[in-house]
């Protein structure tokens, strides 16, 4: 009887394992391009809320800069530069797509722009996937303020972001950051906010989703052709999550990246499903 019992249950262990073969055979090459794409962080989508809260809770550009890393989900670092213009003071936000350290108006992404006018109000403006957004606000004490009391680096530019500082600390900030708890948290903010955009901006919303730059449209197509996009840390919430520590899997964040499982989520601002595994190839 027990040698009976044990060949049913070798029978039904081959079962399970064959069963399960085409499954795993069809997770092990991970996400397709098209979900890479769909990411929050692949498309250039930013949480422009927690971005305006930043510049006027920041005491200083490294403040800001620090935190508008944290907030974004994208591959790149956000780059910051800042210029004096006939009508305006006008801070940028770029991503770095082509990874050099530096903002190159022809190879990466602007994001967004602040802009504090002659009158003293306050204009923030998103930018392709972002464009949908727009908000003003009253005179008042923000970052400004604070960059202008500090070294003018041109005629032009009272501030771009130092490459040495973003290759270095900004780059090393923003992977301790992306292991911790803090983390899980704002991804979540970034769901509700982009869940609440795209109830409230409707059309513009989804029409800005589909207006990517032409730098970004390169960057897809040679992370595409090149398979990178099977490596891309976008969307990938937290390492440290994958680990199973903080209980961040499928239900937990609702948008794109890797669960404690090991399955790749599909972005888009809300519904995620399990589209491949944590194994990487390309």
């Amino acid at each position: 009887m027990t040698t009976r019992w044990k060949k049913m249950g070798i029978r039904t262990m081959a079962g399970l394992t064959i069963a399960a073969g085409p499954s795993i055979a069809a997770c092990s090459s991970g996400p397709s391009y098209e979900d890479w794409a769909a990411t929050d962080g692949a498309a250039g989508r930013i949480n422009l809320d927690d971005v305006q809260t930043a510049f006027k809770d920041s005491k200083s550009v490294t403040d800001f800069e620090t935190r508008v890393n944290e907030i974004y989900e994208g591959d790149g670092l956000l780059l910051i530069r800042a210029e004096q213009t006939d009508t305006a003071l006008v801070l940028e936000g770029w991503e770095d797509l082509d990874k050099n350290y530096t903002i190159d108006d022809s190879r990466d992404d602007r994001l967004f722009t602040i802009s504090q006018k002659q009158d003293q109000s306050y204009d923030m403006r998103g930018y392709h996937a972002n464009s949908y957004y727009h908000s003003t606000w009253g005179a008042g004490d923000f970052l400004f303020t604070y960059m202008l009391l500090s070294a003018v680096t041109g005629p032009r530019y009272i501030y771009t972001t130092n490459p040495g500082y973003a290759r270095t600390t900004m780059q090393t900030n923003r992977s301790q950051y992306r292991n911790s708890y803090s983390y899980n948290q704002q991804v979540t903010k970034n769901t509700n906010y982009f869940n609440r955009q795209k109830s409230f901006a409707g059309s513009r919303y989804d029409s800005a989703s589909r207006n990517v730059s032409a730098a970004r449209q390169s960057y897809q197509s040679t992370s595409r052709s090149s398979g990178a996009f099977r490596s891309s840390a976008t969307g990938v919430r937290s390492s440290w999550g994958t680990t199973g520590r903080s209980g961040f899997s499928s239900g937990s964040s609702g948008r794109s990246g890797f669960s404690s499982s090991g399955g790749f989520f599909r972005g888009g601002g809300g519904g995620q499903t399990i589209i491949g595994s944590q194994r990487r190839t390309g």
